[in-house]
């Protein structure tokens, strides 16, 4: 059975424990939890299919500066 939300972990410092972690269904929802948690460090793992878009919308993300790190299962 393949995943098909996204997971969230939010980091104060990479080398602590995640001060939250959270499931989202669509890139939508997850971009606006990073948003609102900017100067945090993320770690994102995306479900076995990601689109170009879902690509680029991460990429974008990190070019205006948040510390994203993705990872794919």
């Amino acid at each position: 059975m393949s995943r098909s939300n996204w997971t969230l972990e939010i980091y104060e410092d990479v080398s602590a424990s995640p001060v939250a972690t959270r499931d989202f269904d669509n890139l939508a929802m997850l971009r606006v939890a990073i948003i609102e948690s900017r100067g945090k460090k993320f770690v994102l793992r995306s479900p076995a299919q990601v689109t170009s878009t879902d690509r680029n919308t991460l990429l974008d993300l990190r070019s205006q500066g948040f510390d994203i790190s993705m990872q794919t299962l």
